[in-house]
């Protein structure tokens, strides 16, 4: 007997938001119910607090997992962080630059986002924060996330295999590639929440549509995918939703979680 979900996670692009990047109203009445009962919610999302912070003004969400998981709070409290220390990310944005296959290098830190792209605005009112930099200097400060643009795979994977201290992931669909932190995942982030919430991982629903969604849909009690998901998430997910585009993971929600209203 599967238990009563008492935290429901879920990615943001492309799973919780539409394809246009909108929330429905829809989708925010069912998060908003799911409080109402008791249900702890969290996003769990890629990008970093300030790029996601207008849904997380919608949302309200009770956590806030960034980063594809190397920052998890609860409000202002931190519940997990795990960066790349100062010295392994001056040398790896330093061998990206000199790389004549990547392009754009997008750092994440603490102080601010960084790019040494010219054209700061090209990826949209939610990177407005970003700051240009072109990496003349080390930035000699630890880091959340390295994401890089990459004309070659090949040049990509061999910055993986030369810095084994890093998880490596490739954007299905993107020539964007994201060096961070190895155990700066998403279900090493949701492990410690439960911990932090005295639940177990049995009673926490993640949904998901993207390769970086992949351990918290297979740990979970129940990992829900979008039906818009890769191969990957769709097979190994214990239920699929309807897409982004339909409310999927609102539909899923409300027919499953929440108590019905008898009136």
């Amino acid at each position: 007997m599967e238990k009563k979900i008492k935290l429901i996670i879920t990615d943001l692009d492309r799973t919780l938001l539409r394809t246009d990047k909108s929330i429905s109203n829809y989708s925010l009445d069912i998060i908003r119910r799911c409080k109402e009962q008791g249900i702890y919610i969290a996003i769990a999302t890629a990008r970093s607090e300030q790029a996601a912070a207008n849904y997380i003004k919608l949302i309200n969400p009770d956590i806030v997992i960034s980063n594809g998981g190397a920052l998890a709070k609860c409000k202002d409290e931190v519940i997990y962080k795990c960066m790349l220390s100062a010295r392994i990310s001056d040398s790896l944005i330093k061998d990206c630059v000199m790389s004549s296959n990547i392009g754009e290098i997008t750092v994440e830190t603490e102080s601010g986002y960084y790019s040494n792209s010219e054209e700061l605005n090209k990826h949209g009112e939610d990177y407005t924060h970003a700051k240009y930099n072109n990496y003349s200097k080390s930035l000699n400060c630890m880091t959340y996330k390295i994401t890089v643009e990459v004309f070659e795979s090949k040049a990509a994977e061999e910055l993986a295999s030369k810095y084994p201290q890093c998880s490596f992931l490739t954007y299905v669909g993107e020539n964007w590639c994201r060096f961070a932190h190895r155990e700066a995942t998403k279900i090493n982030t949701i492990n410690e929440i439960v911990k932090y919430l005295n639940i177990s991982l049995e009673e926490v629903a993640a949904f998901g549509d993207d390769i970086n969604d992949l351990g918290m849909i297979k740990h979970c009690g129940q990992g829900i995918a979008v039906s818009n998901a890769i191969k990957e998430i769709l097979e190994c997910a214990s239920h699929i939703t309807g897409s982004n585009d339909e409310d999927g993971v609102a539909a899923f929600i409300s027919e499953k979680f929440l108590e019905k209203d008898e009136n």
